[in-house]
């Protein structure tokens, strides 16, 4: 019997892509994910689209679904300040 990973692959090779394709496609149906997987979808959006409007309608989002400051939850989100 063959093994199938435990984590579809979209077959692109490009992982964040991927992961940014997935957090639009959360956030095109927020009605039907969790908050918990909004807040997370949209926190992949603005650290990885290129967009400005894109970038703007997830940060609106964010400020809905979770009332700390922005800047609270950016620290949050980035505990190191983004250094990896």
């Amino acid at each position: 019997m063959p093994h199938l990973p435990l984590v579809p692959t979209s077959g692109s090779g490009d992982w964040m892509h991927d992961r940014l394709t997935e957090a639009r496609g959360v956030l095109a149906d927020t009605t039907r994910h969790p908050d918990s997987l909004v807040i997370l979808a949209a926190r992949v959006v603005v650290g990885q689209t290129d967009d400005a409007r894109e970038c703007s309608d997830a940060i609106d989002l964010l400020r809905l679904l979770d009332p700390r400051p922005l800047h609270v939850v950016a620290a949050a989100a980035f505990p190191k300040g983004g250094a990896a």
